[in-house]
């Protein structure tokens, strides 16, 4: 480079350098408007913002695991009550509740699996998530009619659907309250929701219907080789019970992704606290912590593994919704390294002309001082 601007005169060489800052920082402006879009949509997406009461810190920690670890309910309580343990431990209450351990944590699970609906002779094969806990607070979806089923419900006979479902089975997106079958037993739409609309989900979401169904209707009703939970194959989950709905005897099916609010007091405290409880070492389970995913250091420490990203190494596949994060996660990486990148520059020249005027002005104070001392002599 220096080779090259000897070969310019000085106004050259200050126009290059002009047009060298001016590039650079209309690049580092546009990474941070990026960057602010990308981390916005990443906020929206992270539950304990919404669960966050006054200054005490939460962190939204999710746990993927692959079906051949067999994790059940009755893992996801022992956990629960293994946490609950720790927040006494610690004296950790809720700053607005202090009387009700509930408000120290919020939790969902969930699972999925592709399964056949029917209304009369309209039939569609959709991709069908089995939810417990409060799934719906976690992902926040657009309700086109209707709204979500709950985990307190009495019957578990009530499922979500999307609005291409909703228009192959019923013809139209104002389905609530209308009847449709699975494996012959009826279940009723209890609401239907908007396909996503951020760019990154829309790509990931796929073409096949999806649906929401409780984990134990879900349990009940499907049937044959778990090859859909998670994308993963081979889990061998069947139900026993040789009749199609029967709960009798009926095998759960894996929990494949588990999500939980809980509170941080000190940075990482709560997901080293999900390892611990976890013990995932040699285990196939893979631990994010979403409240960080917008933090610079974060994003600093994973660009390391940034072209490992799509090798497919990982012991579990990833939900719709956390490979859309991932794809934000590469685009915050991108955009971070380029800003990283546009910014040296200007923060080099700037240095320089800093170092050129307090030079210039030294020089000026030595020759006044130069000639106060030759006046005197």
């Amino acid at each position: 480079m220096v080779i090259y601007m000897r070969v310019f005169s000085g106004r050259t060489k200050n126009k290059i350098r002009f047009a060298a800052f001016a590039l650079c920082v209309i690049a580092a402006f546009v990474c941070l408007c990026l960057l602010n879009g990308t981390n916005k949509k990443e906020r929206e997406s992270d539950a304990s913002r919404r669960w966050k009461s006054g200054r005490q810190e939460f962190a939204h920690i999710s746990v993927y695991m692959s079906p051949e670890e067999g994790w059940t309910e009755n893992d996801r309580n022992t956990l629960v009550s293994g946490l609950k343990m720790s927040f006494q431990e610690n004296s950790i209450t809720n700053e607005k509740r202090e009387d009700n351990s509930e408000g120290l944590l919020k939790d969902c699970f969930s699972s999925e699996g592709v399964m056949e609906l029917a209304n009369g002779k309209n039939t569609a094969n959709a991709k069908v998530t089995a939810t417990g806990g409060d799934f719906f607070f976690f992902h926040q979806m657009v309700w086109l009619s209707g709204f979500a089923y709950s985990d307190n419900d009495v019957m578990k006979d009530r499922a979500v659907i999307d609005k291409e479902l909703a228009w192959q089975l019923f013809g139209g997106e104002n389905a609530a309250g209308m009847p449709f079958k699975i494996n012959g037993n009826t279940y009723y739409v209890a609401g239907v929701v908007d396909t996503p609309q951020t760019k990154e989900e829309k790509e990931v979401y796929g073409e096949i219907n999806r649906a929401w169904l409780p984990y134990s209707a879900f349990c009940k009703e499907y049937q044959g080789n778990n090859t859909a939970a998670m994308g993963t194959g081979g889990s061998g989950i069947t139900n026993t019970s040789g009749t199609p709905g029967t709960e009798e005897k009926t095998n759960k099916v894996p929990i494949t992704c588990y999500e939980t609010i809980m509170p941080d007091p000190v940075k990482k405290w709560a997901v080293n606290l999900i390892k611990e409880k976890l013990g995932i070492e040699n285990r196939k389970m893979v631990i994010v912590e979403n409240s960080e995913r917008t933090d610079f250091f974060y994003v600093i420490d994973n660009l390391k593994e940034f072209f490992y990203k799509t090798a497919g190494i990982q012991p579990v596949a990833y939900p719709y919704w956390e490979n859309a994060a991932r794809a934000r996660d590469i685009k915050r990486e991108l955009y971070t390294s380029i800003l990283i990148i546009a910014v040296i520059y200007p923060v080099l020249l700037c240095i320089r002309v800093i170092a050129g005027i307090y030079k210039m002005a030294d020089s000026k104070i030595k020759k006044r001082m130069n000639k106060k001392h030759s006046v005197e002599i």
